[in-house]
């Protein structure tokens, strides 16, 4: 008995996770700011988006969970566990608020600010520019 209680709860959380990842309906893809031509956008304006999760030039490994989705805003918690390059550093953790505009759009929402993005490419396009 206490086994298939707790196959049924794995299967719960497996369920709850797979719900998450999939609220993100953007393309995989390289992103860049929507104020700048994608073949001038400077490392710091792009983002990756891999189907299931974030990378920058910053940060990469990283893994996105939606906490929260309100009035059209995820709430994404993400840890990240490498630097842009790919090599290892201590994980860190931060929250970001992201409102989707379509399947290759979306605005990042900080406490002051909000920087809207667009798709430029398929994965690897700024790493050919």
């Amino acid at each position: 008995m206490r086994m298939s209680a707790c196959a049924a709860t794995a299967t719960i959380l497996m369920l709850a996770a797979s719900a998450n990842a999939a609220t993100i309906t953007l393309k995989a893809g390289d992103y860049g700011a929507a104020g700048l031509a994608c073949d001038e956008q400077p490392n710091a304006s792009t983002m990756s988006f891999d189907g299931r999760s974030f990378s920058y030039a910053h940060a990469s490994k990283c893994t996105d969970r939606i906490t929260r989705k309100q009035a059209g805003v995820m709430t994404i918690v993400e840890t990240c566990r490498a630097a842009g390059d790919g090599s290892p550093t201590d994980p860190y953790t931060r929250t970001l608020n992201l409102r989707q505009n379509g399947s290759d759009g979306f605005t990042l929402i900080k406490s002051r600010s909000a920087g809207t993005f667009r798709r430029c490419g398929p994965l690897g396009y700024f790493n050919k520019h």
